[in-house]
């Protein structure tokens, strides 16, 4: 999802991938709202193109500011970095001022006297050298530099311009030095217009959601999809099927057949609490959702084959962080749990007691848990959700809820479907009667 963000600027993805996961509601409700603020800007093809344009050379000069913070003489790359974050502030202001999207637009009337030091001609130039302008001696020494045609008289020459120009450029940092905190101000404020910005097209390009924030820590979504699974499967001609999903009051089991996309809507929900987490559209026609601290995904073949775990063993460690993580010694974590068939490579006895014990154990803490699995684990530790399966020779991959006793048993259905040997489906069923 984030290398699909229409983003301007290298360093907005630099940043992006920098930033904290939010968890405080109030904090994600803030940046939703700064999302809403900028839907009518993304909905506008040509101004997005001409931010884009603007923002493409935003770059992240951190470390140059903090050099002029701490008295530092920075050269004239780094000087011509900082005029040129000036110019892109004001050109994107040009492009957003006075309009409706004002209230996006970043401000720099703050920093004009940084720029008159940067640009003492006037000009706006995005270049920057120790201009003439600076000093009459620079001025009238270049003079004489460029008449002089002995070598050895120039070079002195050239050698006091550079001292000079040493000290000019010792006093333009100066005079910068009280302008640094509007130039990390105004840098912010543009790599979050970029990332802003992106998030709002890509919404209103794919058909994303803004999600409500659950207070009641139940989070639910109808017509949740997984967009690259919708994608691969609307590319094969195919109709993508949405679902409805709850959780978060009690464990949630989904029990259903091989290729039933039980996995699939593991991943998506996981997904959409992390683009959540850090303010994005939700893939779903509506979504509530509640914040979460700490957010787990075990699934697939966890071997380690550099720690000498098995693939149960791997398993049982992941999982067993979520037991601990959840524990009394840390009381307040809100935890969301996505695990995939856990002990589904050991016996289906032993199996089913661990994932009936862990079931009980984490909605007994009110870790929001969402969990697949083969095996028969009774509706009073959880709420049971089943794939539809089957219907009329194809998948049905709605949730509905599931009684109490076995799971469906559809696995020789489906393989038929999928025109397995005849020999092979047809013993299996032969084996089964006799059973």
């Amino acid at each position: 999802m984030i290398d699909s963000l229409p983003l301007a600027s290298g360093y907005a993805l630099r940043y992006l991938m920098d930033t904290e996961a939010l968890t405080v509601p109030e904090d994600i409700g803030t940046a939703y709202l700064r999302l809403k603020e900028h839907m009518s800007a993304a909905a506008d093809g040509n101004l997005v193109s001409m931010l884009h344009s603007i923002l493409c050379n935003l770059k992240d000069i951190s470390h140059t500011l903090s050099r002029i913070e701490a008295g530092d003489t920075v050269d004239d790359i780094e000087l011509f970095e900082v005029k040129a974050l000036i110019l892109l502030g004001r050109r994107t202001a040009a492009v957003l001022g006075g309009t409706s999207h004002d209230s996006i637009s970043p401000r720099t009337d703050a920093l004009d006297g940084a720029l008159q030091v940067l640009d003492p001609d006037g000009t706006e130039i995005a270049s920057f050298y120790i201009y003439d302008s600076y000093s009459p001696e620079l001025a009238a020494l270049r003079a004489d530099i460029r008449k002089e045609a002995d070598p050895d008289r120039r070079a002195a020459l050239m050698d006091k311009e550079q001292v000079l120009e040493a000290g000019i450029r010792e006093g333009i940092c100066a005079s910068l030095r009280p302008y640094v905190q509007e130039l990390r101000i105004l840098q912010n404020v543009l790599v979050r217009l970029d990332i802003d910005v992106a998030k709002a097209v890509m919404v209103l390009k794919t058909g994303l959601c803004i999600p409500e924030i659950s207070t009641s820590g139940i989070t639910s979504y109808k017509g949740m999809y997984n967009p690259y699974v919708k994608d691969a499967v609307e590319r094969a001609g195919e109709e993508f099927v949405p679902i409805d999903l709850s959780f978060g009051n009690a464990p949630v089991v989904i029990i259903g057949a091989n290729m039933g996309g039980k996995t699939v809507v593991l991943k998506t929900a996981a997904l959409c609490q992390w683009l959540f987490s850090f303010g994005m559209g939700i893939p779903a026609a509506e979504a509530v959702i509640a914040p979460r601290d700490l957010v787990f995904f075990i699934s697939g073949d966890a071997q380690d084959m550099g720690a000498g775990l098995s693939s149960f063993a791997a398993e049982m460690k992941a999982i067993d962080e979520v037991v601990r993580a959840s524990d009394g010694m840390h009381d307040g974590r809100r935890i969301a749990a996505m695990i995939d068939e856990p002990a589904r490579s050991t016996n289906p006895i032993e199996g089913t007691a661990l994932v009936e014990a862990l079931v009980d154990i984490l909605g007994h803490r009110e870790v929001a848990l969402l969990l697949t699995t083969h095996y028969n684990i009774p509706s009073s530790h959880c709420t049971r959700l089943r794939v539809r399966g089957l219907e009329n020779g194809r998948m049905n991959y709605r949730l509905c809820p599931a009684p109490d006793g076995d799971v469906p048993h559809e696995a020789l259905n489906v393989a038929e479907s999928l025109n397995i040997s005849p020999e092979w489906t047809g013993k299996a069923k032969k084996l089964l009667e006799y059973e």
